[in-house]
């Protein structure tokens, strides 16, 4: 694959990070059973910190208040998020190294390290950094995208389709049947966090605070998205994009009076965030939106554990990928939590948020040499402090990380894992097949 400039600045940063000494080792992390071995694991990860997708004269429509500079254009990764992801990266080595699933020599055996990212600079980088965490010097055998890079890879952005047309409509009344019908409810319910985002980006009496000021600025609608859907339009929509810059600006270590403009502590950011996630799990979750834009992921991440040969981008030779990464976003993770009714709660943030630098994980376990194969999630995220402190993670001191339960296979689990078997069914059950245009 071609790498932009940066790649070669990027990885000389990420080399002389890695001459610190990794973590001592015996602290706490999610025991395997005894006797078992972990066989592959695939991840979904989210890219670490960027700057707010929107320009700063979208932004200044919405806050009276200049919002702050950022060190790179509207929506690219930050450098704290490059360093962030290969922190991120290196525990990865650590943890799957101590269970002896990935090698911790300087590289790892031919295709058994692969990650396959959203071909954007945003996600490019983050994967270099995340990437540069695992293995310094084996950057570009391992790192993969799709080679069409004038359409969006199917995987992380579906486009509509004749037998998944993604109809604007019908998605619409999916969403308002789960509301009631329209905004008043959602509105009442989310008063105190509205109400709070309003008084941040509009302070009463500030000059420019009239009537169309903050979340006032559009009304409610939800309106069809050219990329396919749909898309909020109104104090939600408005509320959660203020909520997630103001978590970047924290992430990102800016000084406290320009987080939020200094009018948000810790505690009220993380009550805040309730409006984005409320936003992401109507655009997301929603069944219908959920298998449009996830079924093509959830069906690679079942292919990828039945056989590792057939994860994305992993070279078609005897080692099947024993360490895969699929790099993308809060949406696509958030896409398969809603297929799954998975659920997660790590400390700061709001219960099954996404944040950035967060990875779902999927490993596939063997219950001794010849039995059975099992399927384990876990969720693994920085907590708040640790972003914004730019903690170095290790496994005394690991990221945020809590096991997942499958509630569709609570019958059958052993060990918080799944059967493989069951799982694929699960699965393949969540999964609208006339969605899925990727065959692994």
């Amino acid at each position: 694959m071609k790498f932009r400039p940066f790649a070669a600045v990027l990885v000389s940063m990420l080399m002389v990070g890695l001459m610190a000494g990794l973590a001592p080792a015996g602290a706490q992390v999610p025991p395997i059973p005894p006797g078992w071995q972990t066989e592959r694991v695939v991840m979904l990860g989210r890219h670490s910190v960027q700057a707010p997708a929107q320009s700063p004269q979208e932004l200044a429509k919405f806050a009276t208040s200049p919002w702050p500079s950022w060190p790179v254009a509207p929506g690219d990764l930050t450098p704290r998020g490059a360093d962030l992801g290969h922190q991120m990266g290196q525990f990865f080595r650590i943890l799957y190294g101590g269970r002896g699933l990935i090698e911790e020599a300087i590289c790892p055996r031919p295709g058994t390290v692969v990650l396959w990212v959203d071909f954007d600079k945003r996600t490019e980088w983050a994967a270099l950094s995340t990437l540069g965490g695992l293995y310094m010097r084996c950057l570009t055998p391992l790192l993969k995208h799709q080679a069409d890079q004038s359409k969006p890879d199917p995987l992380f952005h579906p486009p509509p389709s004749a037998s998944c047309p993604m109809d604007a409509a019908s998605n619409r009344a999916a969403i308002l049947a789960r509301i009631g019908g329209d905004f008043s409810s959602v509105q009442r319910e989310y008063a105190p966090q509205l109400t709070l985002l309003q008084s941040t980006l509009c302070p009463p009496g500030a000059a420019g605070s009239g009537a169309t000021c903050g979340l006032a600025a559009e009304a409610s609608a939800i309106v069809p998205d050219p990329a396919g859907g749909v898309a909020l339009k109104g104090p939600v929509a408005i509320g959660s994009m203020a909520a997630e810059n103001f978590l970047m600006e924290s992430a990102q270590g800016m000084p406290a009076n320009d987080v939020a403009w200094g009018r948000l502590d810790s505690d009220r950011l993380r009550d805040v965030l309730k409006v984005r996630r409320l936003h992401l799990d109507l655009t997301e979750k929603t069944k219908p939106i959920a298998q449009q834009r996830g079924s093509n992921m959830l069906a690679t991440i079942v292919a990828s554990l039945q056989d590792g040969h057939k994860f994305p981008g992993g070279p078609h030779i005897a080692q099947p990928v024993r360490f895969g990464m699929l790099l993308g976003h809060d949406t696509n993770i958030v896409n398969i939590a809603g297929l799954l009714n998975l659920g997660w709660a790590i400390k700061g943030y709001q219960d099954n948020e996404a944040p950035p630098g967060s990875a779902l994980a999927f490993e596939l376990l063997r219950a001794g040499p010849n039995g059975p194969r099992y399927v384990r999630m876990a969720f693994y995220a920085q907590t708040p402090e640790q972003l914004r402190n730019n903690t170095q993670l290790t496994i005394d001191n690991p990221p945020g990380m809590v096991a997942v339960e499958l509630p569709a296979c609570s019958a059958y689990a052993r060990d918080n894992a799944c059967p493989l078997e069951r799982f694929v069914e699960i699965a393949n059950a969540a999964i609208d097949p006339a969605c899925v245009s990727i065959k692994p």
